[in-house]
């Protein structure tokens, strides 16, 4: 068995719940010339996160001390320009972008961003429904939840969000953000230009989903984020629903 950082245990052979691919084989070499860029960033620590409950659509506030537990990744973006920037609208990921990125450089004459943050629903959290706030242990001998551990494709938290619901809305949203990315090439970028990053503050779970979206050979299980932690997707768009892609820390 494995355990995620919210208490949810997957035994080690269990599928990867992403039931579609939108990225051909990773075969990218170094010097590709990329379209755009991807900060995907967890959000801090909470105390559901603290005592290992699942944390869906409820609604919490990060833990004090936020500010120092994000301050390295602060210093990382200081000076860093984003075309575009995204942020579930649950309080835990709109904080954690707050500490960020302040307000204050946001809009400052050398603002680090095109346009004010779009706070984006389609980037919460699984919904758990009757689980939220429930930890491994409260959950561990309900049969429908031994199911759901084991094959969450096929089974639905009471109450909770239907996997490929989840994986829907994932996918309208990447699918709103190659499109706003196609839109922007008016003409062919040159050779040493940087591409559009793009700074999306969300949760484990969507960071995970979309890793295993974009990134062949990633099942949901290939990441594990820690609040706070931040990874990189560089992607070369090759079509309608494909891209190459490649995955950095950041």
């Amino acid at each position: 068995m494995k355990q995620d950082t919210e208490g949810k245990r997957v035994r080690e052979s269990a599928p990867s719940p992403n039931s579609q691919q939108v990225s051909k084989p990773n075969d990218a070499k170094e010097d590709l010339q990329w379209d755009m860029e991807l900060v995907l960033v967890r959000h801090g620590t909470t105390l559901w996160n603290k005592e290992r409950r699942y944390l869906g659509h409820a609604d919490l506030g990060l833990l004090s001390g936020a500010e120092q537990e994000l301050k390295t990744l602060q210093k990382k973006l200081q000076g860093h320009s984003f075309a575009r920037i995204y942020c579930s609208d649950l309080m835990r990921c709109r904080q954690t972008l707050q500490i960020i990125l302040p307000e204050s450089a946001l809009t400052s004459e050398c603002s680090l961003s095109a346009m004010p943050p779009i706070m984006e629903p389609r980037l919460r959290e699984l919904h758990f429904g009757e689980w939220d706030g429930k930890t491994y242990d409260m959950l561990k001998d309900v049969a429908l939840y031994r199911a759901w551990i084991d094959e969450p494709q096929q089974f639905t938290p009471p109450g909770g969000e239907p996997w490929i619901h989840f994986v829907n809305r994932l996918r309208e949203f990447l699918d709103s953000l190659f499109a706003w990315r196609i839109a922007l090439e008016v003409q062919p970028m040159e050779s040493n230009a940087a591409p559009p990053s793009v700074l999306i503050v969300t949760h484990g779970g969507v960071i995970r989903q979309l890793a295993c979206m974009l990134m062949p050979g990633h099942d949901f299980w290939s990441l594990n984020p820690k609040p706070g932690e931040a990874f990189r997707i560089q992607l070369r768009l090759i079509g309608p629903h494909n891209c190459i892609a490649r995955l950095l820390s950041h």
